[in-house]
């Protein structure tokens, strides 16, 4: 049955959870325009940058959101109020010195770095095959030991990304529902890797992760409150709406 408490806010990353299947992405735009304006204010959080992000939305048919959280929740990007939201970036930059996070990275072997377009301010962004949890505790340390105030992000057995300590999707997602109001237990989020797991990890909100999601992710909210759908990306992004009362349970 699906669940009755509201849902004022979804926020849901892209590749691989509504992007991946295009049928599946348009049934999710058609269902999600349906709506009308009883729809939840829509988040999209996503490791690509917002220009990417945009670019890909448009081109897999997606519905424009309220809000973007970009590069693994270093910037959010207010397209009604027509760009990046300042007093959000400037919490960020404080104690963290990105020229220094690079010269650490690149002193680890067999780690290349990945194109300009994933790189900011706040987020340096590399390829680094089949890390193991050690290398990646080496990497820490060596971070720790440089001063650099950081975070270590891997996903999909390839992806590394370094950040500000606080930076990450799910305290994006805290200061959105916060700047908008939105009790966090009404807030539902999706994902499939393992740098969309601090979004589940936000205390109160309920989750909805696709049959095709990375075991990383698996294992991260396995005691949390995620609904495990049997679909593959957006197929089972609209399963979990239809669990959390979003959408409507009997569909055309």
């Amino acid at each position: 049955m699906p669940e009755t408490k509201r849902v004022a806010l979804f926020c849901s990353d892209l590749d691989g959870t509504l992007l991946g299947l295009p049928e599946a992405s348009a049934d999710f735009r058609r269902i999600w325009d349906s709506l009308g304006d009883d729809r939840p204010v829509l988040v999209y959080s996503t490791g690509r940058l917002v220009e990417d992000a945009m670019r890909v939305i448009r081109a897999g048919g997606l519905p424009e959101p309220d809000y973007y959280i970009g590069g693994v929740g270093t910037v959010i990007h207010d397209p009604g109020a027509g760009g990046v939201i300042p007093d959000y970036a400037e919490a960020l930059s404080e104690d963290w010195d990105l020229a220094k996070a690079i010269e650490v990275v690149r002193s680890f072997s067999g780690i290349e770095e990945q194109p300009a377009e994933q790189q900011n301010e706040c987020k340096s962004s590399w390829f680094w095959h089949d890390a193991s949890p050690a290398d990646l505790d080496r990497l820490r340390a060596a971070l720790d030991e440089a001063g650099v105030t950081a975070q270590v992000i891997y996903s999909s057995a390839r992806d590394l990304d370094v950040l500000p300590r606080r930076a990450n999707k799910g305290n994006a997602l805290r200061w959105i529902c916060g700047k908008l109001g939105v009790p966090l237990d009404e807030a539902v989020v999706a994902g499939d890797t393992g740098n969309d797991s601090s979004m589940f990890q936000v205390e109160g909100v309920r989750g909805i992760v696709p049959a095709n999601a990375e075991p990383e992710l698996i294992e991260a909210v396995r005691d949390l409150d995620a609904f495990r759908a049997r679909g593959e990306c957006a197929a089972g992004i609209i399963e979990g709406l239809i669990h959390h009362g979003v959408f409507p349970q009997h569909r055309s």
